[in-house]
């Protein structure tokens, strides 16, 4: 019925790119881009004769996150613990946040592959999504009301603005969902968070680790240490005595 996120950013990676900078910390960034003619054609007119789906569907999910890195913009959603990705051209709106419980309304429709030929395949385009609660990292906002803070050494490494905001959600959403009770204090007091973020090795394998702590007497104090496995997109909360990474279910 629906492609699984890992298929469709399987179809999409022949042309996905880059971007060097965008947005702002607190939503996921826009990005304009000019589609090309066979990419517009849409499957009323059916040129491929592939199937049609006869109506549009609408479900409920749990929101994921925004990618709107390629030559089709994406929305990524989760089904009682199934990913699930959606083309997402159609709807400008970049509010949701990761967690929030979301209606979504969508229909099969053509895209074209980039690079191979311009082969066509059906995937799920967004009709429109309305938002039908708030998930932690919304209502961390709502009562939070102060922006993370965060710094690195940008002269040992040098990070996109648009990675940048990647991380800032990802932060919030630990913060938000976090059991750690100095973390969880200082949210109840309102106590302004930050972060670090650098680059580290462990295991024969590369991390963006992230300490999350406090300021004071100009000196950095952080409370829990994060391993960030970009390339599995896997979250760890680093147990100091143990020496060991444990993993954080998002």
């Amino acid at each position: 019925m629906q492609y699984s996120i890992q298929f469709i950013q399987f179809l999409l990676v022949a042309f996905s790119f880059t971007v060097s900078s965008c947005g702002n910390k607190t939503t996921t960034a826009k990005k304009e881009r000019a589609a090309s003619g066979e990419q517009q054609k849409m499957s009323g007119s059916n040129p491929t004769n592939l199937p049609k789906q006869i109506k549009p569907v609408t479900a409920v999910f749990e929101f994921v996150s925004y990618n709107d890195n390629g030559d089709y913009m994406l929305l990524n959603a989760k089904k009682e613990n199934q990913l699930y990705g959606f083309i997402n051209d159609n709807n400008d709106d970049r509010s949701l946040l990761r967690g929030d419980v979301c209606e979504i309304q969508w229909k099969e429709d053509t895209i074209y592959i980039a690079g191979d030929g311009e082969r066509p395949e059906l995937a799920d385009w967004v009709i429109s999504i309305r938002k039908i609660k708030d998930g932690k990292s919304s209502a961390f906002r709502k009562t939070y009301k102060k922006e993370l803070l965060y710094h690195y050494r940008s002269d040992e490494t040098d990070y996109s603005e648009s990675y940048l905001d990647e991380l800032y959600l990802l932060v919030e959403y630990y913060i938000a969902n976090s059991t750690n009770t100095l973390i969880r204090s200082a949210v109840e007091n309102r106590e302004q968070l930050e972060y670090s973020i650098e680059e580290q090795v462990k295991n024969n394998r590369s991390y963006t680790v992230f300490g999350i702590g406090s300021t004071s007497e100009h000196s950095f104090h952080p409370v829990q240490w994060l391993y960030y496995d970009n390339e599995k997109d896997l979250l760890y909360e680093y147990d100091l005595p143990a020496d060991k990474l444990v993993k954080f279910h998002y």
